[in-house]
């Protein structure tokens, strides 16, 4: 796959100024009344990111708060092969997106995400506003893309995987606008950025986990042979880690047998932002995404390294087809710190021009094999029951309801002994937790039972495993501002 970066083009548009839309007009229209003549100022580049062969997104763009002409359109990103929107829709957007931003705070490093809905239109409009170096000093600078109106629950359904990719394309972009000339270089920086995470959302599409995993496909089924040991401490690994695993092996068919085992321990939403492997596509680790196959290289190596699972929010169970190994990328309690520091170095390479040589933390694997009882009871149960007509996938749903309701147990808990976790007192000090109590008033005295109770309470009540166990000066409130990092 490959973006068509190279010299944008420049267009000049006819309509910049006040717009008056027609709800009547589709957005791929080109009948719209010329309101003012053409400027110099209503000029913007364009480019296409190619090789997409999936996408819900027509086009991305960058826009500029100026302070003479208001919201300006700088570059647009075509997706190839995708509808591209009239003019006077981008320039909509553009109005849109930045319409009320005038009195923010150009030194906070605060990222704002807005969301825009407009059926009139035909469109919606995900939008991250933050401040950058412009040409002119520090601005108001917004990423947005433009999204038919018929793909808003296909969206939906990966919103916070896009919203994360884009905070950390967001990051970067920072940098290369205070450091490059953004026209050149660092155009190019960004535009492979975005044709990653299309990449990335294109694989979802192309191949992802269907909502109703087929037994006949998983470790689960009658005829097919697996140890025993081997699939509890994947599925305890993969629960620890907040459900986010990767299977990589060099036979397509027992890689995807255990991504579609682990794909029955995960809710449908989770399974939306799952894929299987594809023998004829080597797909690198995809950070964010929950369950994913990839293919070891000709040689029996993997492509990716230690330094791209700290990338993700969480860490990640890694599954060795052939070898029949399962470990983790770091520990959940070590993670947070990791994760900061590794993307921190990351912005730190690419203001020094050093970006993609380091190889991130060493030693931060974890090994997987901790002490549980919940797994180990759910796959005997498992196997006493038959295969037919559902059975056995009722029973695995079962025990995630099971699992929500012990972490229920475990949020109202807490909240009881800290009222602040509750919303109560937030602004009050809240010792520590009691985790030996906690432990033994919800029968989880075995570590590998309360992690995964804890990482399941953890999705109901985002912030809850650092409060039990992590360090709370990595927390966004802690963040610089924009002033002092640039």
């Amino acid at each position: 796959m490959s973006a068509d970066f190279g010299t944008p083009k420049s267009f000049v548009s006819s309509d910049s100024g006040i717009m008056t839309l027609s709800s009547e007009n589709s957005y791929l229209s080109s009948d719209f009344q010329d309101l003012t003549p053409v400027s110099p100022s209503s000029a913007f580049s364009m480019s296409s990111l190619s090789g997409i062969n999936h996408s819900f997104v027509d086009a991305i763009l960058l826009c500029q708060w100026d302070n003479i002409l208001g919201p300006r359109l700088e570059h647009v990103w075509y997706i190839r092969g995708r509808p591209e929107p009239h003019t006077n829709i981008l320039r909509f957007s553009t109005t849109q997106v930045l319409s009320g931003e005038i009195c923010r705070d150009v030194n906070s490093s605060q990222v704002d995400f807005k969301f825009f809905d407009i059926p009139e239109k035909g469109i919606i409009i995900p939008s991250f506003i933050f401040s950058a170096q412009g040409t002119s000093g520090l601005s108001l600078h917004a990423l947005a893309l433009i999204i038919p109106n018929s793909e808003l629950s296909l969206y939906l359904s990966q919103v916070d995987l896009v919203h994360s990719w884009f905070m950390r394309i967001v990051a970067k972009l920072r940098v290369i606008c205070a450091k490059k000339d953004f026209s050149t270089s660092g155009l190019a920086d960004l535009s492979s950025w975005l044709l990653t995470c299309m990449e990335m959302l294109s694989s979802l599409q192309e191949v992802g986990l269907p909502l109703k995993i087929e037994l006949n496909y998983t470790a689960f089924s009658p005829s097919y042979i697996i140890e025993a040991d081997f699939l509890r401490q994947m599925i305890a690994s993969h629960l620890m880690t907040f459900s986010r695993s990767i299977v990589f092996g060099e036979t397509v068919d027992k890689v995807n047998g255990l991504v579609y085992t682990l794909g029955l321990f995960c809710w449908d939403n989770e399974r939306l932002c799952s894929r299987p492997a594809l023998s004829h596509r080597k797909w690198p680790y995809f950070p964010e995404l929950y369950v994913q196959g990839c293919m070891k290289t000709a040689s029996g190596s993997t492509n990716f390294s230690s330094k791209d699972f700290l990338c993700s929010r969480y860490p990640t169970t890694i599954v060795d087809a052939e070898r029949r190994e399962v470990i983790q990328s770091s520990s959940a309690v070590d993670h947070r710190r990791l994760n900061h520091d590794n993307l921190m170095e990351e912005l730190e390479e690419l203001y020094h021009g050093n970006h993609g040589f380091s190889t991130g933390a060493l030693n931060t694997f974890q090994t997987s094999n901790i002490p549980e009882s919940l797994v180990k009871n759910v796959i005997e149960g498992i196997h006493k029951l038959p295969a037919q007509n559902g059975i056995r996938e009722a029973y695995i749903k079962h025990f995630l309801f099971s699992l929500q309701r012990r972490a229920l147990c475990l949020i109202k808990h807490i909240e009881s002994d800290s009222p602040g976790v509750g919303g109560a007192n937030t602004s009050t000090h809240n010792p520590r937790v009691n985790i030996k109590r906690l432990k033994q008033d919800l029968g989880l005295q075995l570590e590998g039972d309360f992690r995964i109770v804890l990482a399941t309470a953890e999705k109901l009540k985002p912030g809850l495993y650092n409060f039990v166990l992590g360090d709370r000066k990595y927390d966004s409130e802690y963040l610089p501002n924009m002033a002092d990092v640039l």
